[in-house]
């Protein structure tokens, strides 16, 4: 389960760019390339700041426009397949509150 609190970050073993302005990600464990579309490709852009689930969340509704609730659940659905593939991991958050 994922909650707004958890920080995510790349997989340290991943390689991506962007091309296009399409992520290009390599998950070596897996030897798969993964082609992201123009929105998950600004999302794993911002996962270079290793932001928390609910700070993703936020970004997508001020930049996409989308009310608090769709933007929640497109960032845990997206962070989701990106966790099975084996292209981001999740931790606590250690920020002080």
């Amino acid at each position: 389960m994922i909650f707004p609190d958890q920080v995510v970050c790349k997989d340290k073993k991943t390689a991506s760019r962007i091309l296009a302005g399409e992520a290009i990600v390599l998950t070596p464990m897996s030897s798969r390339i993964y082609n992201l579309n123009e929105t998950g490709s600004r999302i794993w852009a911002w996962l270079d700041d290793s932001p928390t689930v609910g700070e993703l969340a936020a970004r997508m509704q001020s930049e996409f426009k989308v009310d608090k609730e769709q933007a929640q659940a497109d960032i845990i659905a997206f962070l989701e397949e990106l966790v099975a593939r084996g292209m981001v991991t999740l931790s606590e958050s250690s920020r002080a509150e």
